[in-house]
């Protein structure tokens, strides 16, 4: 019988709208782990379990294809062609240096080990006890064997179905590598002169542009691919702590340039800078008329 497909629910972990953001915020670091692609099935049965065993496993007669050693070969090959194949045709204006980066992050060995413990192929390996031992603190042995047990699941799914495993695992990995894909655009994009921008169009005397997170930071089980959340609120010239936009990026200083770059756009900006250039001519006015008068006290008119 062909191993049961294993399902997780999908979660919107799209960030709502600004009055929905407190209730929003109690589940955002749980959906993020949440949020993952069914698992597609090995369909042959032999094939699955070879998928899931260590060579250390197996009798001295045993032959090496009743592990996985073989179906990692393939998959880890066709994986690398396919994250060079979907990062070339995703970024094109990035150069081959940047493009070998982003294919890297995608094909990592704790890329696809974190794929492996979401979806909890540790649970399902057999594995000798040496690397066993090494589940608990997750060393260098332990990632590169959930990572190689991941190339092997794409190999085995190949394997098993030869005439459309293929199309499978592109749908899949797509799905799958998303949120790696999206932070790459949005990492490359980000305007870093941002605040300074949003500050010279609307601080003046009396007003301060606060930014403070938005949301809990969403954990993830990938290295360094924790989320924060801020946002940049304005207060002064009769507005307080006005909502002005909201960002999120791999740390609070990326997620505050976003926030403000958003606030750049915010419809109600240009009232604020209309306000500010108001404000900055009664500021002018009041300076020149201290100035006169300092002026007098020093040089007193003769009468």
């Amino acid at each position: 019988m062909a191993r049961k497909r294993e399902r997780e629910h999908d979660v919107d972990t799209s960030m709502p709208q600004h009055k929905k953001r407190a209730q929003g915020s109690k589940s955002s670091a749980k959906s993020s782990e949440q949020q993952l692609p069914q698992l597609p099935p090995i369909l042959d049965p032999s094939i699955a379990k070879s998928a899931f065993t260590h060579v250390g496993m197996l009798n001295t007669q045993a032959p090496s294809s009743e592990s996985y050693e073989r179906l990692e070969f393939l998959g880890d090959s066709y994986l690398g062609f396919l994250s060079a194949q979907i990062v070339h045709s995703r970024y094109p204006n990035f150069d081959p240096g940047k493009l070998s980066q982003a294919r890297q992050l995608l094909v990592c060995n704790s890329t696809f080990a974190g794929f492996s413990t979401r979806y909890k192929f540790n649970e399902r390996a057999l594995l000798p006890v040496e690397i066993r031992a090494q589940e608990d603190h997750r060393g260098k042995l332990w990632t590169k064997t959930m990572g190689d047990l991941f190339e092997a699941y794409v190999g085995a799914i190949i394997t098993s179905n030869p005439d459309h495993g293929y199309a499978i695992i592109d749908n899949w990995m797509t799905e799958l590598w998303e949120p790696l894909l999206s932070s790459q655009v949005e990492a490359d994009e980000i305007n870093r002169n941002a605040k300074q921008e949003l500050s010279v169009k609307i601080m003046t005397k009396a007003t301060k542009i606060t930014y403070s997170d938005d949301a809990p930071m969403q954990k993830s089980s990938l290295k360094g691919r924790d989320i924060f959340f801020v946002k940049v609120c304005y207060t002064g010239l009769g507005y307080q702590d006005f909502w002005l936009g909201a960002g999120k990026g791999s740390s609070k200083s990326e997620a505050g340039y976003v926030a403000a770059s958003k606030a750049l756009q915010h419809p109600g900006l240009p009232a604020i800078m209309e306000k500010k250039k108001e404000q900055d001519l009664i500021n002018a006015a009041k300076k020149k008329e201290l100035e006169e008068e300092q002026r007098e006290k020093r040089h007193p008119k003769e009468g």
